[in-house]
């Protein structure tokens, strides 16, 4: 009995939804016939066509007899420590 109502009571809430959405009243724009007199008066548009040329250029690079890994060179930068720092702070945040 009461998987029967927990049965009911799933299919009841799965669709209720689509019944509220159902019994909403239309907006007045969805009601209204579309009028043919401003779309006969109306131009025909002519659609934009875009042409676009790539140019691709595929090229060798010369093969080189020295075996790299194909990393560049590397360059060390030194800062200061933060003991330094620490030390010359007399309130924090500094």
């Amino acid at each position: 009995m009461v998987r029967a109502w927990a049965w009911i009571v799933g299919i009841l809430s799965f669709l209720s939804p689509w019944g509220m959405l159902g019994l909403w009243p239309k907006p007045a724009a969805a009601e209204a016939p579309p009028t043919t007199t401003a779309t006969t008066t109306a131009s025909p548009k002519r659609p934009v066509v875009l042409v676009i040329t790539k140019k691709i250029v595929y090229t060798r690079s010369p093969t080189s007899s020295v075996s790299t890994s194909g990393s560049g060179p590397v360059h060390y930068v030194y800062a200061p420590s933060t003991s330094s720092a620490a030390a010359t702070c007399a309130t924090p945040p500094c």
